[in-house]
């Protein structure tokens, strides 16, 4: 018999996009599948409309939140407190999948028994459904690498010294399985962390287990304008998460000495060129002063950069009042052919 794959699905506020979501677990051509539908007390009809949808389903179970959690991965561990599967996947709500996902991903885990994490390629859509591109162009755009036009199994140590160091090589966990043994081993997602638990729940299970890949465009990640990332740029928070990852891998890594010191340069240029985004708070100033302390050794005239920084952005905001943003970008767009540079 086949191995039971227990779908999570956590909810917050995409009524909008559930039906489809909902449309593309039921099309999955893979049959030992149970349903867990969390709400994280959703001010819109999403939970109305998983219940209705669980109604009919032997398998499917709903738990709602009467109070928000605060973190997606507080619902991750959440569901898979509830899963009884060998395998998880995190499915998000606003997402969908090709009918081949989970038998495409179960097969590359049933084969390779060490390997803890398969996923898929993404094709990135926008909020009507539209397909935009591969997020392989991302990935090629970020390492300056091709490695994701094949599959592919790699030891998990060494896809974190070659990619987990410097960014996550996984967009969105719809497109991912995991192996709940695993899961359970490392002791599930961080729940403190707000924006980058997923990223830090994959290095610590690749230190530990290998990373597979199916270069098939198998899972649909939907963009948003106005996302949680775009919104987490005002916070200090996310570069102290992103210091953990680093300190995480380079911990356990020692080989990787040179790839780390690299990584934090990078993660500096990242908190430098979204500082003057920053809101204006007591905490944001606290952790500020930690993350110069931080970054200052890999920064060479770190208050010349950051003083740059700001004066760019003020000029951006004049640009952005006399309308000539806009077509700034576009000439960019010209001179840096590609569809990523163009989003």
């Amino acid at each position: 018999m086949k191995p039971l794959v227990s779908v999570i699905v956590p909810c917050y506020n995409h009524a909008r996009y559930l039906p489809q979501r909902l449309e593309s677990l039921a099309a999955q051509r893979y049959p030992q599948l149970e349903f867990i539908l969390l709400d994280d007390a959703s001010p819109d009809q999403s939970l109305s409309i998983l219940k209705e949808w669980a109604a009919g389903r032997e398998h499917a179970q709903v738990i709602a939140n009467a109070q928000n959690s605060g973190s997606p991965f507080i619902q991750w561990n959440r569901g898979a407190a509830r899963a009884r599967g060998r395998y998880l996947w995190i499915a998000e709500s606003d997402d969908y999948a090709h009918p081949d996902l989970v038998a495409k991903l179960v097969d590359q885990l049933e084969r390779h028994p060490h390997v803890a994490l398969a996923y898929a390629q993404s094709m990135l859509v926008d909020e009507e459904g539209n397909e935009l591109h591969s997020y392989e162009e991302n990935l090629r755009f970020i390492y300056q690498s091709d490695a994701w036009q094949k599959d592919f199994v790699v030891a998990g140590p060494e896809a974190c010294r070659r990619w987990l160091l410097y960014h996550n090589p996984i967009p969105n966990a719809s497109g991912l399985l995991i192996r709940r043994s695993a899961f359970q081993e490392v002791g599930g997602a961080d729940e403190k962390m707000r924006l980058n638990g997923d990223w830090h729940l994959y290095a610590r299970l690749l230190l530990q287990y290998n990373l597979a890949f199916v270069a098939q465009e198998l899972n649909y990640f939907r963009t948003h304008t106005q996302s949680q990332r775009s919104a987490s740029r005002r916070r200090a928070t996310v570069y102290q998460e992103l210091l953990a990852i680093h300190d995480l891998i380079s911990g356990a890594l020692p080989e990787a000495a040179q790839e780390a010191s690299s990584a934090k340069s990078e993660f500096a240029n990242w908190w430098i060129g979204n500082l003057p985004y920053h809101a204006l708070t007591r905490e944001n100033w606290r952790l500020n002063r930690q993350l110069y302390r931080r970054f200052a050794p890999v920064k060479k005239h770190l208050p010349y950069r950051i003083f740059l920084t700001y004066l760019i952005s003020y000029g951006r905001d004049f640009l952005r009042w006399a309308r000539l943003l806009k077509p700034l970008k576009k000439w960019r767009g010209y001179l840096f052919p590609g569809k990523y540079w163009n989003q």
